[in-house]
């Protein structure tokens, strides 16, 4: 265990991933950027990132659940599959990994239109 280090979790989630490993990075950036950017815009504006928050946070709370529901069913097996704790623990991992995604992208989305709209008025 002492050789578990950063590059050996690179090299798993690599191995896992395959081929979809460097598109989920170059999503993960994106979305990280429109929030930092969706941040900095409101800021700039004087504008309370209060409202985008709460709607992407219940978004994103959806979207967990929904994928929670989701990811047992996408590899056609049934709810019965899952014996033993470190099973419902990756589906809660890959459902909050969904749910996370989709929060980021609806409050860059709606951080962009209020600092926008703050714009015109």
């Amino acid at each position: 265990m002492s050789d578990f280090n950063p590059l050996s979790i690179f090299y798993i989630a690599s191995e896992m991933f395959g081929s979809w490993f460097w598109p989920l990075v170059v999503v993960a950036l994106v979305l990280l950027y429109g929030v930092v950017s969706g941040f900095r815009r409101l800021r700039r504006r004087g504008l309370s990132a209060g409202g985008p928050l709460f709607g992407a946070l219940v978004v994103g709370l959806v979207a967990t659940v929904l994928a929670a529901w989701w990811v047992p069913s996408s590899t056609e097996a049934s709810i019965s599959a899952l014996g033993g704790v470190i099973d419902y623990l990756l589906v809660i991992a890959m459902a909050l990994a969904i749910g996370l995604g989709v929060f980021a992208l609806v409050f860059s989305v709606m951080a962009r239109k209020r600092a926008s709209k703050q714009i015109k008025a």
